[in-house]
């Protein structure tokens, strides 16, 4: 029995299902195509699923003010579900769907009642066409595919070029921290992810100070990025901030090849991370939007 039909006889419909291929292969496709795949294993999780959830943000965004931003996202990824209903809409036979789904949720719940009741005769026969529905679940899973991998061109478009330019790392702030499943999946900030992106950039800065000529300018750059280590230890991390754009501001004054800014993540514990808000706004208003365009897949 495949993995998809357990979790149709543990209640899922196909959506869910689908759902997770989805996230699934999202998930894991840094994995096949790092170029390290081969000797890679869960440890390396961490360090590659923020290659996925946050690309490379700009040191100065458009909207730096959090209320804005949040909303504006929150808009986008509305507006992106609309776009996504109106894709199935146009590729999928909803009819023919909600006809094969309904079959399956059937099948599913004659198991069940069997299996409770201990009826043999009818767990044998269910199983026997086990294969069948097995079949329509590949079909519903490939009719939810040809929409979303149409969906996928536009919104990573927006997503890489877009979002991160306009709204930065961040667009919120939570009055405590979401993150469920702590470093692995990071959706609000920390005081150790900010003290890591500081270290990071810091070092980086003294790395190309040395190219610097004149050393009482590559002192004043060298000091800069250890008073913005210190000041983020003591938790001013706004300050800190300032500290690392001077320091690349001096640094690019005095060196022929320009250093791209690079800032922290956060300047604030528990600030929302911008892929995280987005699909707090997607998952909010998916229901809504599937009610209104009529792509809602219920069939209980």
């Amino acid at each position: 029995m495949s993995w998809q039909t357990y979790l149709l006889i543990g209640g899922l419909d196909d959506n869910m299902v689908g759902l997770i291929d989805a996230i699934s292969a999202y998930l894991l496709l840094p994995l096949l195509l790092h170029p390290l795949s081969s000797s890679l294993s869960l440890s390396s999780l961490p360090s590659i699923l923020p290659l996925q959830f946050a690309p490379q943000a700009s040191a100065h965004p458009y909207i730096t003010n959090m209320l804005s931003a949040s909303i504006l996202v929150s808009i986008i990824a509305i507006a992106l579900q609309f776009f996504y209903a109106l894709l199935r809409l146009k590729m999928t036979d909803m009819q023919k769907l909600r006809r094969m789904m309904k079959e399956v949720n059937d099948w599913r719940r004659e198991y069940m009642d069997a299996i409770r009741k201990q009826d043999k005769d009818r767990i044998e026969k269910l199983r026997g066409k086990q294969e069948y529905i097995n079949r329509l679940n590949m079909e519903v899973m490939q009719m939810n595919f040809r929409p979303m991998m149409v969906f996928m061109i536009p919104m990573l478009i927006i997503w890489w070029a877009v979002l991160p330019q306009v709204f930065g790392h961040t667009v919120a702030i939570s009055p405590i921290s979401l993150n469920i499943v702590g470093d692995l999946l990071p959706i609000t900030c920390t005081k150790g992810m900010i003290v890591k992106d500081v270290n990071s950039i810091t070092e980086e800065i003294s790395k190309h100070a040395e190219a610097i000529q004149n050393p009482v300018i590559r002192d004043q750059v060298t000091s800069l990025a250890k008073e913005a280590r210190e000041l983020v230890d003591a938790g001013q991390y706004v300050t800190a901030r300032d500290r690392i754009l001077t320091a690349y501001s001096i640094l690019n004054a005095n060196l022929e090849n320009k250093v791209q800014e690079r800032v922290p993540s956060c300047i604030a514990e528990n600030e929302v991370l911008l892929w995280a808000w987005y699909a707090i706004a997607s998952i909010a208003f998916s229901g809504i939007v599937m009610k209104i365009t009529r792509t809602e897949m219920s069939i209980n």
